[in-house]
């Protein structure tokens, strides 16, 4: 385990983009890796906290990217943003339709959110699926709660589906509880039907 770095952005992106269907590789709901990882990966990496990747061989076989508020991830993209439309626009990241109709789809059908004021923090976690059951995800996630006592984060939160049982599993074994549940259509396109987005929870 060590923290991650700038040069990391290349492996956790192609992590992330290979586990974004709910788990599983879906290169048909978002084709560009390249532009997953701007928008969804290297604003927590150059501006979240307590960033965290588990490293063997030189290899990354998991990470923890979080952040403390949105405030530094909003400062980091409203500026880039209209820049990454433009180029999707121009064909730069491959056929438009796709990324546009995943990003419209998520402004539409948010997951339910716990309020800020109480769990400011949030993360996002994956485990290369080769190396899952070796406890890789559970020692990242304590770093990542640790870090986040020394800071003086009052909380944090996490979001799920009822679909990933060993995630919920991992969650309340740490002192994670369910806050709120919603099924929402978001993924009815990509996996054939809707899924109950959670909210987890936990005070530090």
């Amino acid at each position: 385990m060590r923290p991650a770095e700038e040069k990391d952005l290349s492996a956790i992106t192609r992590l992330s983009h290979g586990t974004l269907l709910l788990g599983r590789a879906g290169p048909f709901v978002f084709p560009s890796r390249e532009l997953w990882g701007e928008l969804f990966v290297a604003p927590y990496l150059r501006r979240g906290c307590c960033n965290r990747v588990a490293e063997e061989k030189g290899e990354i076989l998991g990470y923890i990217l979080g952040a403390c508020s949105d405030l530094p991830l909003t400062l980091y993209l409203l500026p880039r943003v209209p820049f990454l439309l433009l180029k999707l626009l121009l064909g730069r990241y491959g056929p438009p339709l796709p990324h546009l109709r995943y990003l419209l789809r998520l402004l539409l059908y948010r997951g339910p959110k716990a309020p800020k004021r109480l769990y400011p923090a949030h993360l996002h976690i994956a485990v290369d699926p080769k190396a899952q059951g070796r406890g890789i995800g559970k020692a990242l996630l304590a770093e990542f709660l640790e870090c986040l006592k020394e800071k003086g984060v009052r909380g944090v939160q996490l979001s799920t589906t009822r679909a990933n049982a060993a995630a919920r599993k991992l969650y309340q074994s740490l002192g994670f509880r369910l806050y709120a549940k919603r099924a929402s259509p978001f993924w009815a396109p990509y996996h054939g039907h809707p899924v109950v987005h959670e909210v987890w929870v936990k005070e530090l």
